[in-house]
């Protein structure tokens, strides 16, 4: 597909400020632009495997209220210290194959979490939403 131009209209501000990162960044101002739209866009479900899609599908329709609500629920912590206990377990020796299978499903679901949890925070991030560090 060749590339698209499209002409917009900017604040004097933003313009300013994409000029400024241009120079300091030894980039001219389309590059700027680009990498700006391009870091900016909310995610994408093509960028997930079929499995995590369905993890974030419903993501996209939630309003900000319950995408912060994913991303502050916390990871089972009987799930957390089992995960951890296998894995020390497993640098100590060999795992059984019932812990094997286990620690697959564990980190199966702490995949499936994690990769909800930042699905929401880049949707926040995307809505303009400010997100704290410690999170």
């Amino acid at each position: 597909m060749p590339d698209q131009t499209i002409p917009i209209q900017l604040p004097d501000t933003i313009y300013q400020r994409l000029q400024q990162v241009a120079h300091e960044t030894h980039h001219s101002i389309e590059e700027v632009v680009l990498q700006t739209i391009r870091g900016n866009l909310p995610p994408s479900l093509d960028d997930l495997s079929p499995e995590l899609r369905c993890v974030v599908a419903d993501l996209q329709h939630m309003s900000d209220e319950a995408l912060w609500s994913v991303a502050k629920e916390p990871l089972p912590p009987r799930h957390w210290r089992r995960h951890q206990h296998l894995l020390r377990k497993g640098q100590e020796g060999p795992l059984s194959a019932a812990e094997h299978q286990e620690l697959a499903e564990l980190r199966a679901a702490v995949d499936r979490f994690v990769t909800r949890r930042s699905y929401a925070l880049a949707l926040l991030k995307w809505h303009g939403r400010t997100i704290p560090t410690d999170m």
